[in-house]
């Protein structure tokens, strides 16, 4: 088991230069997950964390995957939902990130390919998964291409869906994240995606989080956590741009932003919540 990050310059650039495969740690079937209206009858909580990990790459420039790992690890997170993944880039030390946090954790890991095949968002669970989807997202503005991934986490009580995404940054991109969000949605109902957690780019107020909410998502730091709390930048934060929703959420279940991590650009977002029945 890989205990640093980082590989030698000539690992890291013939990665690049081959490409890396979509790989897929973990079980894959065909079979549907559902959704309900209330949580599991004795379902247990489940810890969910929702991280924008900036291709390993602190705020300072370093690379410090160990202590990512640390940080979920202390979380007891069973599902981890992750956007910016390397897989390669030599910004990010020449680390294949998605399997090398799925070995250092003891996870199963999918991987949706963004803006190439070596970066893009994960799935990460503590027990097997299944019915991945892969949604290719507009286009749009650019300059990056996007995408988000679901799942199907077979957690002890059930199944439960989960969705990492990615929308298009700069502020002027509100109609292009709009569009894919229309396309994310157009994917299904509430129980194809689940919980949603990810970098939508978006701030409190504007149309896209209007836009969950009118298909029945509700913002988890609104309705459980702190709506004051800042995501981005990890240091002195000035934007909330990262967000958990889901279709509803029960008693007792809780969403906390871990302030002072400064591991990525980002700070990343603690749910625990339980399971909505199926």
């Amino acid at each position: 088991m890989p205990r640093r990050a980082g590989l030698p310059a000539a690992a890291g650039l013939a990665l690049l230069v081959a490409g890396t495969v979509q790989v897929t740690v973990g079980t894959l079937a065909a079979d549907g997950a559902s959704s309900g209206d209330g949580p599991r009858a004795g379902a247990a909580p489940v810890t969910v964390v929702s991280w924008n990990l900036h291709y390993g790459v602190t705020p300072e420039g370093r690379v410090e995957l160990e202590q990512l790992a640390r940080t979920i690890e202390e979380q007891g997170a069973c599902v981890v939902l992750l956007q910016e993944v390397s897989r390669g880039w030599v910004l990010g030390g020449g680390t294949d990130m998605a399997t090398w946090l799925a070995h250092r954790l003891g996870m199963r890991a999918s991987f949706a390919p963004a803006a190439d095949r070596q970066f893009g968002n994960a799935v990460l669970s503590c027990v097997p998964h299944r019915d991945v989807v892969v949604h290719a997202l507009p286009y749009g503005t650019g300059p990056q291409g996007r995408s988000a991934i679901s799942a199907t986490v077979e957690l002890a009580e059930g199944p439960q869906r989960y969705t990492s995404v990615h929308l298009q940054h700069r502020r002027t991109s509100t109609p292009t994240r709009l569009d894919q969000l229309a396309s994310l949605l157009r994917t299904g109902d509430l129980g194809v995606l689940g919980v949603i957690g990810g970098d939508l780019n978006a701030e409190p107020g504007w149309p896209e989080l209007d836009l969950l909410e009118e298909a029945g998502f509700v913002s988890a730091q609104d309705a459980l956590g702190d709506p004051a709390l800042l995501t981005s930048p990890s240091r002195d934060p000035r934007y909330r741009i990262d967000w958990v929703l889901g279709p509803g959420w029960s008693d007792g279940d809780r969403l906390d932003v871990l302030v002072g991590t400064p591991w990525s650009d980002h700070l990343p977002l603690v749910l625990t919540h339980t399971p909505q029945g199926g």
